[in-house]
């Protein structure tokens, strides 16, 4: 079965996010996870503006805005951030908030909520997320 950053394609995974401020507590937030134990792969950073989650992100996650190389760039054409994310936190995209999306691979939903509200982050949330290109691709997921 392919993966996508370690949600299987043919059936999705869970996900945990939650909304920060700023890029600074953002980028705090990712430091936290990393240090957790959480892989650049199973981290997603969207905001309104790229740059802004681009920024936020430095090379410790991902953005949907980055290309299967790696390099900025749009969506792959008829993507789009996911209806849940979407649902879930478009007021806070909307407010130029960043949100923070980790796949859970290797750690419980719950500990990543927990790491979430240490960062002091808002709207922690949890879902069953569908396949998505919200996460690195697999060819950059790196050895295993």
């Amino acid at each position: 079965m392919a993966v996508s950053s370690y949600l299987p394609d043919a059936a999705g995974g869970v996900v945990v996010a939650s909304a920060f401020a700023d890029e600074p507590s953002a980028g705090a937030a990712i430091d936290l996870l990393r240090s957790s134990g959480v892989r650049h792969q199973d981290i997603s950073v969207t905001a309104r503006d790229t740059r802004v989650a681009d920024r936020a992100a430095g090379d410790r996650a991902w953005t949907p805005s980055r290309n299967a190389n790696g390099l900025l760039g749009r969506l792959r054409p008829g993507s789009r951030l996911p209806a849940p994310l979407r649902r879930r936190y478009a007021g806070d995209l909307r407010a130029g908030r960043i949100v923070i999306v980790v796949s859970v691979d290797g750690q419980p939903a719950d500990t990543i909520a927990a790491l979430f509200a240490q960062a002091k982050g808002d709207r922690i949330e949890q879902w069953w997320q569908e396949p998505t290109d919200l996460f690195a691709p697999p060819e950059l997921a790196g050895p295993f």
